[in-house]
């Protein structure tokens, strides 16, 4: 897993090195070495015709030793300096030269260029973008046809919240230093980096915020020795008399957790679903629970009983509509399971401002909220801190869902980036509540909640790849997410 950090956490960082003997200018060849040998690898054959915008700090410097990189192999490289000429290091500028490197101020460029890179602003960036430097990069960003690189963060970005300081450079691609910066992950951080490479340059970081990727997967694989009755009995409660369609996401659910590799699944509806979905039962089996008048399920001992005698994990929530029972409910099974409890949608709305009994429960807990769900439950913005002290009041684990979701267990934090924009429709979430019940009988509940949130992401892009983008449905997430690795 890979670190992510603030500004100020990687500037530590970077101090520590220096102190401990790693040159300043060595970091600065290291950084330059990254960029060009990354655009070398991706785009060898559109090297012809390459723009460096280069700003007077440390950003620039980078820019001009890339750009002499290039240089030497092969590329048709300009320079241009987006600053006065008196601010930059004359020797760097020299260099660049010597190099055979056309060096101009920025005011200069003509359009044209089929590569444009990106060392304006760096991760100190702390006033928004303005005057004749905004104009330019705005110029950059329309240049449909070029491919726009960012070296370090994208200018204008900021690398903590990911707000725009007034215009930000739009990145195809971004090679980031030694770490994530915070901000590429959260606000309009994922819009403008687009692609993240992550280079190491020879600083040492250190973070309890980590991204998750493919590499992290490998150690996660069932036990030889596993069979039906070790893979774990799954149940999904959901479902009311209002919410023709909960079934059906309840169904999709179960597939998600059989193909999780849970051991048998069982579907626990109202009773008042029972002649339909029957007629639509696959593979898992059906259980109908007591409701009221209205078709939602209500609290009753006996039945609930039933359900957590057998089973290894619940996920609860879909379509059942925010009761007063469904909170009884919560409860009931906080207090006598002892197995894995996900949380969701409609059981989320059920607790909201009332969820600090979850804290003293006998079983595993995991909310997987939305990022509106969960500030309606939580009174509090979706962030990465209040992400953990949200695990920290039910002590478990939450799954913030977002373009970058949170997964936290109140000490750790893992951020997901796979995935797609096609994902944002309705059951994208009922699908990974599945995933993360049935994973849960074979892994650590944090573990599981991680890999399949992964999972489900790395489906999504090759399911896109297949169909176009709105078409995109949960099942086809399913499909393409090469489960069978696990």
């Amino acid at each position: 897993m890979k670190n992510v950090l603030k500004a100020e956490q990687i500037r530590e960082a970077e101090r520590v090195a220096e102190n401990a003997g790693l040159d300043e200018k060595l970091l600065r060849v290291n950084a330059a070495l990254a960029v060009a040998d990354d655009m070398l690898d991706r785009v060898q054959d559109r090297l012809a015709h390459t723009a460096v915008f280069c700003g007077t700090g440390g950003n620039g410097y980078d820019g001009l030793l890339a750009a002499c990189r290039l240089h030497r192999k092969g590329g048709d490289v300009t320079a241009y300096l987006v600053g006065a000429p008196d601010k930059y290091e004359k020797s760097v500028i020299a260099y660049a030269q010597a190099e055979g490197i056309a060096v101009k101020p920025a005011s200069e460029y003509g359009g044209g260029a089929s590569i444009i890179i990106d060392a304006i602003f760096g991760m100190g960036l702390n006033r928004p973008i303005e005057g004749a430097t905004a104009e330019l990069i705005k110029k950059l960003n329309a240049a449909e046809n070029a491919f726009r690189l960012a070296i370090d963060i994208p200018s204008g970005l900021n690398a903590d919240s990911g707000e725009i300081m007034g215009v930000a450079f739009c990145a195809h691609a971004t090679v980031s230093f030694s770490c994530y910066k915070l901000g590429m992950l959260f606000g309009a951080g994922r819009d403008v980096c687009g692609r993240i490479i992550v280079d190491d340059i020879g600083v040492k970081t250190s973070s309890n915020i980590k991204v998750f990727d493919g590499e992290d997967v490998a150690p996660f694989v069932r036990k030889a020795t596993a069979h039906k009755g070790t893979a774990g009995r799954v149940f999904i409660i959901g479902g009311c008399g209002t919410m023709i369609g909960a079934p059906l996401m309840a169904g999709a659910s179960a597939h998600a957790a059989y193909l999780n590799g849970a051991g048998a699944v069982t579907v626990c509806l109202p009773s008042v679903h029972r002649a339909a979905a029957s007629a639509r039962s696959t593979m898992a089996m059906m259980k109908f629970l007591p409701d009221d008048s209205n078709g939602f399920i209500k609290f009753d001992k006996p039945a609930l009983d039933g359900v957590l005698k057998t089973a290894a994990a619940i996920d609860i929530g879909i379509g059942m509509g925010a009761t007063p029972d469904l909170k009884k409910i919560l409860r009931y099974v906080c207090e006598n399971f002892c197995g894995t409890l996900v949380i969701d949608a409609d059981a989320l709305n059920a607790i909201k401002g009332d969820y600090v009994f979850l804290r003293d429960a006998k079983c595993a807990i995991a909310v997987t909220p939305h990022v509106g769900e969960f500030e309606r439950m939580t009174g509090y913005s979706a962030t990465v801190e209040n992400a953990v002290k949200l695990a920290n009041e039910i002590n478990g684990t939450v799954v913030l869902k977002s373009a970058t979701t949170i997964i936290t267990d109140g000490r750790e934090v893992r951020l997901n980036i796979s995935g797609t924009p096609a994902m944002a429709k309705g059951g994208m979430g009922d699908v990974l509540g599945g995933c993360i019940t049935a994973l849960s009988c074979a892994f650590d509940l944090f573990d599981a909640a991680t890999i399949a949130c992964y999972r489900n992401g790395v489906g999504a892009e090759k399911a896109v790849s297949s169909y176009a983008q709105m078409m995109l449905t949960p099942r086809d997430v399913l499909k393409y997410a090469d489960y069978d690795e696990l």
